[in-house]
């Protein structure tokens, strides 16, 4: 009996070590490096963040509230018309033709994108020492954007506006201790809009668990106790509603090509790329590294773009996308009609 107990365990290690040995291989190790940075380089295509602001982003590049909302309209039926077409091509042109022809879409518009706000961007004021000397004594700040007070801020900054009369923006990121915050971006011809308001509430925690997933090293006591500081306040001049248009556009093709490739085919190509024996571990794995690389552009997403702007973020996301593209177009192998031991035998022995 206890030989046969012994046998058994000796099959079961000589299995582990087999199955060990097997990960190792390069059909098993190819295909993981693959998934871990198509599945990364997909959040930071910058989707998630283009979606949830695209309002927001038309605004700042121009649009009125009310063209703003429908051309979002028209970027939300845009999605769901192109990802209708692709779910009826993707299984005609192939994985790999789709998913370069996207990611390269996303860059271009993105590059473009980019551009446009540069600039405006490029004139920015900073006016935080006009907007430090308004804080009350209690250490919270309110302010009323209109053109009269943002003509009064951009008469106090040595930067001067090129055209005092052109509407603006204003972001201010502010600090109360190691805590820090911004206020979303307010128009100064925005006659409807409510008016800014900072206080301690707005950018100190609640507890300190939240204030250790906030910063790790700040003390939560002392920011209690610390005065408003105005770290930025950037007043930025908004284009005419052509260049808004323009963006929308540009918008328009960056959710097309999306929708193309890294929307629709990235999925299925990587769930016939995975080897069978690591596909539960290996997918598992890449989509915690998906969801982190998601949960960190929400997190320094606003807070880039009140400092450095939009284009910055959109350089970032281009930038990101060009690995994508490098890695479908020559790293990817086709998936369409192979099976799975083709497949296999492709990342084995490097054969087409």
């Amino acid at each position: 009996m206890e030989q046969i107990i012994a046998e058994e365990k000796n099959k079961i290690s000589t299995a582990g070590e087999k199955i060990r040995e097997s990960l190792l291989r390069r059909k098993c190790v190819i295909p993981f490096l693959l998934a871990l940075i198509i599945l990364a380089c997909n959040q930071a295509t910058g989707i998630n963040s283009v979606i949830g602001y695209n309002t927001t982003i038309l605004i700042q590049a121009g649009l009125g509230d009310h063209p703003a909302h429908f051309a979002s309209t028209i970027f939300n039926l845009v999605n769901f018309a192109i990802t209708l077409i692709v779910v009826l091509l993707v299984d005609r042109k192939g994985r790999k033709f789709l998913l370069s022809i996207g990611s390269a879409g996303v860059v271009l518009s993105m590059a473009c994108t980019g551009l446009l706000f540069h600039q405006t961007e490029k004139q920015r004021v900073d006016v935080k020492d006009a907007l430090q000397s308004m804080v009350a004594t209690n250490q919270t700040l309110t302010l009323t954007l209109n053109e009269q007070t943002a003509t009064g801020l951009l008469a106090s900054s040595t930067l001067q506006h090129s055209n005092p009369s052109t509407p603006v923006s204003l972001v201010i990121i502010y600090s109360y201790g190691a805590f820090s915050s911004a206020t979303p971006a307010e128009r100064s011809d925005n006659l409807s809009a409510k008016p800014i308001k900072i206080s301690r509430e707005d950018a100190i925690p609640g507890n300190k668990v939240i204030a250790f997933f906030k910063n790790p090293f700040a003390s939560l006591d002392a920011a209690r106790t610390a005065p408003l500081k105005i770290d930025n306040a950037l007043i930025t001049p908004i284009p005419d509603e052509r260049n808004g248009w323009l963006t929308a556009i540009l918008l328009y093709f960056y959710m097309a090509a999306f929708a193309v490739g890294p929307g629709v085919c990235v999925w299925l190509a990587l769930s016939e790329l995975m080897p069978t024996r690591i596909r539960s571990n290996g997918m598992s794995i890449t989509l915690v590294i998906n969801q982190a690389v998601s949960t960190t552009i929400a997190a320094i997403f606003l807070p880039t773009v009140g400092k450095h702007g939009y284009s910055t973020m959109f350089f970032f996301f281009a930038g990101c996308t060009v690995i994508y593209f490098i890695t479908a177009a020559f790293f990817l192998p086709e998936t369409k009609g192979k099976t799975l031991e083709e497949i296999e035998e492709y990342f084995e022995g490097g054969k087409k």
